[in-house]
């Protein structure tokens, strides 16, 4: 994958099913080509297949999300957390490979331009060097031994996946409490954002993380994800907040990052949809705060999902009161050690 810049770039609007099917304008296939500016607007599955260029526009993916379209040579990344039994929402990515055109990847598939999916398919594909790349070695080597329960295999599993980018600078951060369904929650996002920086002492072992973030205050701005999930555009301001997300779904992390793999900007929605706990006790069907927040700043970071049953923060989804995923796990310190 490529990375994300700080300036939440356009995602344009792109419905992926199985693949890739996006909202009409048949005709454009035949009249754009590789090179040439894509019809502005909403863009279909034949318009970006052409190779057009575009810097704006909108993608919407089967389940009803919608992506704006960065600019060329950056990428927009979506992922989440969800309530256990809920569809996890796959994650996507939309990458503007400039004269190459756009793909987009829906999970581990990509779709769009054959020169842009070529091009991103090629770069993932390639041997693991430095940086995030050398992460995916290190994911590997590091296979989990045989899942029992999150409790036995939360310090042995060593299992851990990188998303692709990473940050060289510290995060800078603004908090919207609107609509906020804990009394503190700003304090269990900040828990949450600082779980992974500094000196990490957990599972018997210590490591040091360079990754940084600094809150910086309250703000009115919203961030910029939509209903469904999505991506919209970005503005340089990296924001988190609450709102509305699709059923099941605890929180969304975007992130923009440039073609070197260095995020530029990221903002998170959590789900006003359930109830929530930000004390130090948690009781009843709540999700604790912290415990989502840790799961969400994971991504933010830089570290994608790993199997259910391996005990680690960056799993899928998580249960009520699942206090002890306020600590990482083996794996999720593996990972940050290694971006960072």
């Amino acid at each position: 994958m490529r990375a994300v810049r700080n300036a939440l770039t356009v995602v344009g609007v792109v419905t992926i099913v199985a693949g890739l099917t996006v909202t009409a304008a048949p005709a454009q296939a035949a009249t754009a080509g590789v090179g040439t500016s894509c019809a502005p607007g909403t863009l279909s599955v034949q318009a970006l297949a052409s190779g057009c260029t575009t810097t704006s526009g909108t993608v919407v993916t089967p389940d009803g999300r919608t992506f704006a379209i960065p600019a060329p040579g950056e990428s927009v990344m979506a992922s989440s957390s969800s309530a256990p039994g809920a569809r996890e929402l796959p994650d996507v990515v939309v990458a503007n490979n400039g004269s190459a055109g756009v793909a987009v990847r829906v999970d581990e598939e990509w779709s769009g331009s054959a020169p842009a999916v070529e091009q991103e398919r090629a770069e993932h594909s390639a041997p693991a060097t430095s940086g995030a790349a050398a992460s995916a070695a290190s994911s590997a080597a590091a296979a989990a031994p045989a899942a029992t329960t999150a409790a036995s295999t939360k310090c042995t599993s060593a299992a851990w996946e990188p998303t692709g980018y990473r940050w060289a600078s510290t995060v800078k951060w603004y908090y919207n409490e609107s609509g906020q369904k804990s009394t503190y929650a700003k304090k269990a996002l900040r828990k949450g954002a600082n779980a992974w920086t500094g000196t990490i002492s957990a599972c018997d072992r210590t490591v040091t993380s360079t990754a940084s973030n600094t809150y910086l205050r309250l703000a009115t701005q919203k961030p910029n994800l939509t209903d469904q999930g999505g991506c919209s555009r970005n503005n340089g301001y990296n924001v988190m907040g609450w709102g509305k997300l699709p059923s099941g779904v605890l929180g969304v992390t975007c992130v923009w990052f440039d073609g070197n793999g260095t995020a530029r900007e990221a903002d998170q929605r959590y789900a006003t949809g359930f109830r929530w706990s930000s004390t130090e006790t948690c009781s009843g069907s709540r999700f604790d705060t912290q415990v989502v927040a840790t799961h969400e700043w994971g991504h933010l970071y830089g570290l994608d999902h790993v199997q259910t049953g391996t005990g680690q923060v960056m799993e899928p989804s998580g249960g009520y009161c699942q206090l002890s995923s306020r600590t990482l796990g083996r794996g999720d310190m593996t990972g940050i050690d290694s971006l960072y």
